[in-house]
């Protein structure tokens, strides 16, 4: 019988699955020697447990968690073992989903980065026509305090989202804009995907399709020069109503000075 069972440096040996790793197995109550010898209290590995240690190996690859391994072990019914290993699959591919999301978002907030970096302002002044969009905004205030009107409308769907896809935009007090001052009105904010389902009807704010002068323009201290989209709506006879201001890049520091597509909707 000796000749049938093995000691643990000789199934590490044989499984390539080191000691401290099959002494961990046995702590954890995965795995129990056939036999342990009553004199010396080594224990002997049996075929079946080295069976039983390919199919720990073979679930730790799978990333199943160790307390469905045990029920995995402890099950003897083939139907019920499939049973169990297809619930993990389920769980498996909802983990996929998320990493995947994880991955995306780094990708995103990388690729936001870089246009911060490489941001190219310009004078150039556009017409372009752009769609409807739907986005959570808060409630008209006073420069500063838009940020606080803002994450509370937001709070939730901020919260609950399965990204951090975002960007931050604002309305401008258009009759400031003269005076070089970019003076904020009432902030919101764009999730990606546009499905807003944990925000009050109150915060969410319709942003209406039609013709916009687009630009890039540079932020400093609430101040910027909007000399270049007066003398274009003078010189092509187009007054705005409403300006809407829109970061570029994602920013978690430096909010001194940045940059924002600036959209005066045309009229």
């Amino acid at each position: 019988m000796e000749k049938e069972r093995y000691l643990i440096g000789e199934v590490s040996k044989m499984t390539g699955v080191s000691k401290d790793t099959i002494h961990f197995y046995v702590k954890y109550g995965l795995l129990t020697p056939d036999y342990i010898n009553p004199k010396n209290g080594y224990g002997y590995y049996s075929i079946w447990n080295i069976w039983q240690l390919d199919i720990i190996t073979i679930c730790r690859k799978l990333s199943i968690p160790l307390e469905q391994i045990k029920k995995i072990l402890s099950s003897h019914d083939n139907a019920q073992i499939t049973n169990l290993l297809l619930e993990y699959r389920n769980e498996a591919l909802r983990l996929s989903s998320y990493f995947k999301q994880v991955a995306d978002d780094i990708l995103w907030y990388d690729e936001e980065n870089e246009r911060v970096r490489n941001g190219i302002l310009s004078e150039e002044i556009t017409k372009k026509w752009l769609e409807e969009e739907v986005v959570i905004a808060g409630v008209e205030k006073q420069d500063k305090a838009v940020y606080t009107s803002l994450l509370e409308a937001a709070k939730e769907e901020l919260r609950l989202a399965d990204t951090i896809q975002r960007q931050y935009g604002y309305i401008l007090d258009s009759e400031q804009i003269s005076n070089g001052k970019f003076i904020k009105q009432r902030g919101y904010i764009k999730i990606a995907g546009n499905q807003y389902h944990h925000v009050k009807p109150e915060n969410l704010y319709t942003i209406p399709a039609g013709n916009y002068a687009v630009f890039l323009l540079h932020i400093e201290e609430d101040k910027a020069d909007f000399t270049p989209l007066l003398r274009w709506l003078k010189n092509n006879g187009y007054k705005t109503d409403i300006i809407y201001a829109e970061e570029i890049g994602l920013k978690l520091f430096n909010y001194v000075e940045y940059d924002c597509e600036i959209k005066a909707h045309l009229i």
